[in-house]
C-alpha cells in the first residue's frame, strides 16, 4: 500500500508540477479542453433560449466537476508544499470551481462563473512552455525566434479572447437582472465593446461592480494594445533582419 501511495505521489507530482515531463503536457492539454467546454456550457447556459438543452449541459457540468475534483486532489496529493497551494490563488479557484455543485447549491450560474478564472491557469501553462523553450535556445536559429514569436501572438489573441469571456462573465454576475445583461454572450459583447473604446452611451452598469469592471476594461486595453504594438514589431524586426541577412550573405564577394 506505502508503495502504491508513493508511485501515486510520483505520478501527481509529475502529471501536475514537472512542466518538462510529458505527462505534464498531456494532462494539461486534457485539463485545458475540459475548462473550455466547461466555461462553453456556462456561457450557454445563461441564455434563456437554449433552456431545452439544459439537461445535457447539467450533464457536461457534473463531469467537469468530477475531472475538476480529481485534479484537485491529484494537486494536493503531488505538491510537495500542500497548504501553500491550498491557500495560493488557484488553490482557492480550484476549489470553489467544484465547491458550489457538490454543496448542491441553488442557483449555480453565478458561482459558476468562477471558473472563467481556471483561464489564468492555462495562460501560465502557455506561458511556462514559452519560457522552457527559451531556456534551452542556446543559439536560437531563425525558425526557433519564429516559432518563439508565433508563441507570443497565440499568448495574446487567447489573452484578448480570455479578458472578454472573464470580465464578460462577472458583468453578468454583478448586473444580473438588467435587461442589457440577460445572458454572459450579450455581456461579452459589452466588454469587447469597451476594450475596443466603443461607447456605451446605449448600455450602462447600473452597479458599481460593473462600472468598476468597465474601468478595467478600459485600462487593460491600453495594456493590450501596447502588447500588440511590441508584438507587431518584434514580427517586422525579425523579418527585416532575415531579409537583412539573405542579402549580406548575397553580396559577399565569392571565395578564392
Amino acid at each position: 500500500m506505502k508503495r502504491f501511495l508513493r508511485h501515486f505521489r510520483s505520478f501527481c507530482e509529475r502529471a501536475f508540477y514537472e512542466t518538462n515531463s510529458k505527462i505534464f503536457v498531456v494532462t494539461n492539454d486534457a485539463i485545458s479542453v475540459v475548462i473550455v467546454i466547461s466555461i462553453l456550457a456556462i456561457i450557454l447556459e445563461s441564455v434563456s433560449g437554449l433552456s431545452r438543452y439544459y439537461r445535457i449541459l447539467t450533464m457536461v457540468e457534473y463531469v467537469a466537476v468530477l475531472i475538476f475534483s480529481v485534479e484537485y486532489l491529484c494537486r494536493i496529493v503531488g505538491a510537495r508544499r500542500k497548504l501553500p497551494y491550498i491557500f495560493s490563488f488557484f488553490g482557492f479557484i480550484d476549489l470553489v470551481s467544484i465547491l458550489p455543485t457538490w454543496l448542491n447549491v441553488s442557483n449555480l450560474t453565478p458561482l459558476k462563473t468562477v471558473r472563467v478564472l481556471r483561464i489564468l491557469r492555462f495562460l501560465r501553462i502557455m506561458r511556462l512552455t514559452k519560457v522552457a523553450r527559451l531556456e534551452h535556445l542556446e543559439r536560437p536559429s531563425k525558425e526557433d525566434t519564429a516559432a518563439v514569436i508565433r508563441l507570443d501572438l497565440e499568448i495574446y489573441f487567447l489573452t484578448v479572447l480570455f479578458t472578454v469571456v472573464m470580465l464578460g462573465s462577472l458583468v453578468y454576475v454583478f448586473e444580473h437582472g438588467h435587461p442589457n445583461f440577460e445572458n454572459i454572450p450579450v455581456s461579452m459583447l459589452w466588454i469587447l465593446e469597451s476594450l475596443l473604446g466603443g461607447s456605451i452611451t446605449d448600455t450602462t452598469p447600473q452597479t458599481y461592480a460593473g462600472i468598476g469592471i468597465f474601468m478595467i476594461a478600459r485600462f487593460i486595453s491600453f495594456i493590450l494594445l501596447g502588447l500588440l504594438i511590441h508584438l507587431i514589431g518584434s514580427v517586422i524586426s525579425h523579418f527585416l533582419l532575415g531579409r537583412e541577412a539573405k542579402n549580406s550573405v548575397g553580396d559577399q564577394p565569392p571565395l578564392p
